[in-house]
């Protein structure tokens, strides 16, 4: 049966799968000079008290912390898959759409802010007033992020409850 919706079969692909954005940030750390530094590279490695002490915080600071917070949320939502799986082993939960939605809506959502992100100019608040904030630029190593949710996407159609 497996967990919910997810066959035992396809449960560590979808774990994995959620899973490897955030380990592939810490790519940016060690190789952001060739890679890119990722899509939470601007807000790692400094506070947010530096960041306005030192003039840093920009957009991309904030798309920083924008996908540093799906990121959290997808890790969050791939334990709580595993955890799932050994509460129940023999059948589906009741909830099983409420946590194929959740997946879904953090896959997508990582998506749609992918895209959003590097290609519009976002309206944004500053102190003088509205402001568009400049689309990020594309580094291989956003792109390898995001290259896994396609794939996620699917595997949670193909095992919709």
């Amino acid at each position: 049966m497996g967990v919910g919706f997810i066959p035992g079969r396809s449960l560590p692909w979808v774990v994995g799968l959620s899973l490897l954005p955030f380990f592939l940030q810490f790519l940016g750390l060690g190789l952001g000079d060739k890679l890119g530094q990722g899509l939470c590279g601007s807000a790692l490695g400094v506070s947010e008290a530096e960041a306005v002490m030192y003039g840093l915080v920009n957009e991309y600071y904030l798309y920083g912390q924008l996908f540093l917070v799906l990121l959290a949320l997808k890790v969050t939502y791939a334990l709580a898959l595993w955890v799932l799986r050994f509460m129940y082993p023999d059948r589906d939960p009741s909830f099983a759409p409420v946590v194929w939605k959740v997946g879904v809506g953090l896959s997508g959502m990582f998506l749609l802010l992918f895209l959003v992100t590097r290609t519009l100019p976002l309206p944004f608040f500053t102190p003088l007033g509205p402001a568009l904030l400049s689309p990020a630029p594309l580094d291989p190593l956003s792109l390898i992020m995001v290259l896994p949710e396609p794939f996620l996407l699917w595997l949670y159609f193909r095992h919709r409850p």
